[in-house]
């Protein structure tokens, strides 16, 4: 699968923590290429990135995302819905 990820998304990765190499390299080279940002998926890279959003994404005490990970939240469900 390929995703059209957005710079907020993109940024999100860049910030998040515990990243698989291969993520490093695809975050490296789409900043590099620029806009529009399409991200490569294998099946078992799918689901380590959800999983990877799911790890990164902190709530409010009231159970709401946290504005600041509202990106990684996007990119989770974005995952999700393609695979």
């Amino acid at each position: 699968m390929e995703l059209t990820i957005t710079e907020e998304m993109l940024a999100a990765l860049e910030r998040a923590a515990d990243r698989p190499d291969w993520l490093i390299e695809q975050v490296a080279r789409m900043r590099t290429e620029g806009a529009p940002f399409i991200l490569p998926l294998g099946s078992q890279q799918s689901t380590a990135l959800e999983e990877l959003c799911a790890m990164n994404i902190r709530f409010t005490a009231d159970g709401k995302v946290k504005p600041e990970h509202a990106a990684l939240d996007a990119l989770s469900i974005l995952v999700l819905e393609n695979s």
